[in-house]
């Protein structure tokens, strides 16, 4: 099933149980979500040291996605993000474009914000977060004309922006849409050589079902 079509059918289910009684979150509630979750990197590498034009760009990838959020107040919560390890082909651009896959990795994304929603009583609440995303990277391997070398991505350290919205399936199910931005860079190095950035910047679109407790 395409996201698309899993969204779609997300809010149609949640849609035919609007009719029950709203969640009515309320300090105290956990709030717990899970689904699949679609990473698109936004930005490019700087250029590769010694080589002027060649850059690098992180493909898609897509995870599990999984989340836990505890209601300070009736608006306000801390939420905790996590997932399965996504895994990224590392593709070359500027010179490198038609090198195909110069390396591979993975990467785990969690995320602690602080999100406030406008709704907390109602059928369809929608809410907005701000927090900090620590990327950790590991498994770096070279692919193509890089097979063999020794890669490394630095871990990282940036704010993250979410956009998110809930719809009620019944009392205590519902539906999920969200969506993170990253300010995500990281430190590359080849060989132990001299070290570039690399800007991933991505967005991170979930959909799947919640539940309060």
């Amino acid at each position: 099933m395409s996201l698309r079509s899993m969204a779609a059918t997300l809010l149609t289910v949640a849609t035919i149980g609007a009719s029950q009684t709203a969640i009515a979150l309320e300090a105290g509630d956990w709030v717990t979500r899970i689904g699949g979750a679609y990473l698109t990197a936004t930005s490019e590498s700087d250029d590769v040291s010694g080589s002027p034009g060649a850059r690098v760009e992180a493909d898609d990838g897509s995870s599990l996605g999984f989340s836990i959020g505890y209601m300070l107040t009736d608006h306000w919560s801390v939420d905790l993000l996590g997932a399965i390890p996504f895994s990224h082909d590392i593709e070359g651009r500027g010179t490198l474009d038609g090198a195909g896959t110069v390396a591979t990795t993975d990467q785990l994304p969690p995320t602690l914000s602080l999100l406030y929603y406008f709704q907390p009583y109602s059928h369809f609440r929608p809410y907005a977060g701000l927090g900090l995303n620590y990327t950790i990277f590991y498994n770096e391997n070279g692919r193509g004309p890089l097979a063999g070398a020794n890669i490394e991505l630095d871990d990282s350290l940036g704010l993250a922006l979410n956009l998110g919205a809930d719809l009620d399936i019944n009392e205590r199910w519902f539906a999920n849409l969200s969506a993170w931005y990253v300010d995500l860079t990281t430190e590359a190095s080849i060989n132990g050589g001299a070290k570039f950035d690399v800007a991933i910047d991505p967005v991170v679109v979930m959909f799947g079902l919640g539940r309060v407790f």
